[in-house]
């Protein structure tokens, strides 16, 4: 509807200026946003005030004039149109509009508010755990944020590959494989229960043995080197509990009900990457330096980002470049969306400014995201071993929620959902300090709020489905054939107005990558369904016909709202 609206102003504006004869003007941005309060219509427009100082007139004036101008062009969705001071033109959605977007929306389901389909093909990169340290709170964040922009892309119309990049080579591996070796060499390493964990513990014990004792430098270095050069011990060992990682991973994205379409490594990416350097040298921003391969940036103003150090260990920025190529080469995408926390903001600046330079100019964006951790925890980092791991938080928040719903037999969706709620409510660029007792709370703004009114529904259409007057037709057949007009007390058209909203939203959170705007809309939704609830009697046997045009209503909320949960990867259940 914001499209229609802003053409309607577009063309009543080009003949307001003739009628007028306005001044000449560049054609301005007509921007539509949503009132703060409903009392001020469903839509409002600025565009008087933009225009006041161009064309030397009052923004009352100049909104009469587009109004007059609007009267010509007759859209049956809207009801009327207001000039508001200081100058805003409001529109109000008609009522019979509100009440054939309920019957859509039970003819077209989940498939309500899908976008035409684009030819553009979007790879959104995401999660991209190290192998050898332990899936942690912070990389929840990340798969929430990616999971949920690969649903709503796709849902947006665009192809969509889902792509995980694995950090399976580094210092890092090279570290662990010292401390396996170096600490744990009599142990039976097939015996260990949990075999992640056993990793991440001793990732960080050889960080904190190297601290202490520098000799021990010498020792990791050889490792390292032996490694490098294909040792087939340590080659071994390594494949060995790379699986072990992995296996861990999987049994986290299962559990989270992620996915992904295609794996990348880094290991294989290093490779490519120094297949590379021969060309790369020929680029005029990289160059040698110090025995070392950098890419200097100063005349951006983005600084020097070494790409392989002198001893020949190839870092980020080479293998990204490599993977960047990769993408766009074998995978004829149009976009690449990278998420990754806000602390790489400069090197994704750095890696692109790099392709630039290459020639190689495609659509490459980073979706950043700040820190989280668990309330009152301090600041997590593997090589302080103090990291939250993922498994304890995801079981933490089912003992919680065994504890609050002890009949519930949906602990662990309800679980998964509050985790998802909690972390993707907030914007990106907010630190999260994740507390669990709120996050399983019943009431406020949280997943099982949320899960609750949809519960609640398809509690109310199962009922409806058993009472008499209902018996002969059944309750969904009656919701799609219900007369819809009489819809129309207020709690009734504020709910349809906010059904309204989700296509709308859908585009925008697809443009914007801001999916905490899916959060926020459930929310709203819920709460204006148990608004009408709490106002209007929905089985009411003494008028089957009300009844019916209510259910109706209620089962349009419950397709929606379960929508807008799927799209952030929570399940909507039909009881609780």
């Amino acid at each position: 509807m914001k499209k229609e609206i802003q053409k309607i102003i577009e063309n009543a504006l080009f003949e307001a200026k003739k009628a007028e004869s306005w001044p000449d003007f560049d054609k301005p941005e007509i921007i539509i946003d949503y009132p703060k309060s409903e009392q001020f219509g469903d839509y409002a427009c600025n565009i008087a005030m933009v225009l006041a100082k161009k064309v030397g007139k009052s923004p009352m004036e100049i909104s009469e004039a587009i109004k007059l101008q609007i009267t010509n062009y007759k859209l049956q969705a809207l009801e009327k149109v207001e000039v508001a001071a200081p100058g805003y033109l409001n529109f109000y959605l008609s009522k019979k509009y509100l009440q054939d977007l309920t019957a859509k929306i039970n003819t077209e389901k989940d498939s309500f508010g899908n976008c035409k389909k684009k030819k553009e093909k979007v790879m959104i990169e995401f999660s991209q755990p190290n192998t050898h340290k332990e899936f942690h709170i912070g990389h929840l964040r990340n798969v929430f944020i990616g999971d949920a922009l690969v649903r709503v892309i796709r849902k947006a119309g665009s192809q969509v590959i889902g792509a995980n990049y694995i950090g399976d080579t580094g210092s890092h591996i090279a570290k662990c494989l010292w401390g396996i070796t170096k600490f744990h060499s009599q142990e039976k390493l097939d015996e260990i229960l949990n075999k992640a964990e056993f990793l991440g513990k001793v990732y960080t014990e050889a960080v904190q043995a190297i601290e202490k004792n520098p000799e021990f430098e010498n020792e990791f270095k050889r490792i390292q080197n032996q490694f490098e050069k294909g040792d087939p011990v340590l080659v071994q060992l390594w494949e060995k509990t790379k699986q072990w990682s992995l296996a861990e991973f999987q049994k986290i994205y299962e559990q989270l009900r992620v996915s992904f379409d295609v794996y990348f490594w880094e290991s294989e990416e290093e490779l490519e990457g120094k297949k590379m350097l021969k060309e790369l040298l020929k680029v005029s921003c990289i160059k040698e330096s110090q025995g070392a391969i950098v890419a200097d940036l100063e005349e951006a103003g983005l600084g020097v980002l070494v790409l392989v150090r002198k001893d020949g260990s190839a870092l980020y920025g080479l293998k990204d470049i490599s993977l960047a190529v990769k993408k766009f080469k074998e995978f004829a995408i149009d976009r690449s969306v990278v998420v990754v926390d806000l602390r790489q903001s400069l090197y994704f600046k750095q890696l692109f400014k790099i392709l630039e330079c290459m020639g190689f100019h495609k659509d490459m964006q980073h979706v950043g995201y700040e820190f989280v951790s668990l309330k009152g925890s301090e600041m997590m980092s593997s090589r302080k071993g103090n990291i939250i791991p993922a498994t304890f938080l995801i079981e933490e928040t089912i003992r919680k929620v065994k504890e609050k719903f002890p009949d519930t037999d949906m602990a662990e969706q309800i679980a998964i959902g509050a985790l998802k709620f909690y972390m993707l409510k907030y914007s990106s660029q907010s630190k999260i300090e994740y507390n669990i007792e709120e996050s399983v709370k019943l009431d406020g703004a949280t997943g099982p709020y949320v899960q609750y009114a949809h519960a609640r529904i398809s509690s109310i259409l199962r009922k409806a489905k058993h009472e008499a007057w209902n018996m002969e037709q059944g309750a969904e057949k009656n919701t799609q054939n219900a007369n819809l007009e009489l819809l129309v007390h207020e709690k009734e058209l504020s709910l349809m107005k906010e059904l309204n909203n989700f296509p709308e939203l859908v585009a925008v959170v697809a443009e914007t990558y801001e999916v905490n705007k899916l959060v926020h809309y459930a929310i709203k939704l819920a709460d204006k369904f148990h608004s009408f609830y709490g106002a209007c009697k929905v089985i009411d046997e003494q008028n089957p016909e009300l009844s019916e045009a209510r259910l109706s209503l209620a089962n349009a909320v419950k397709i929606v709202l379960a929508e807008t949960l799927a799209l952030i990867g929570v399940e909507a259940p039909e009881k609780m």
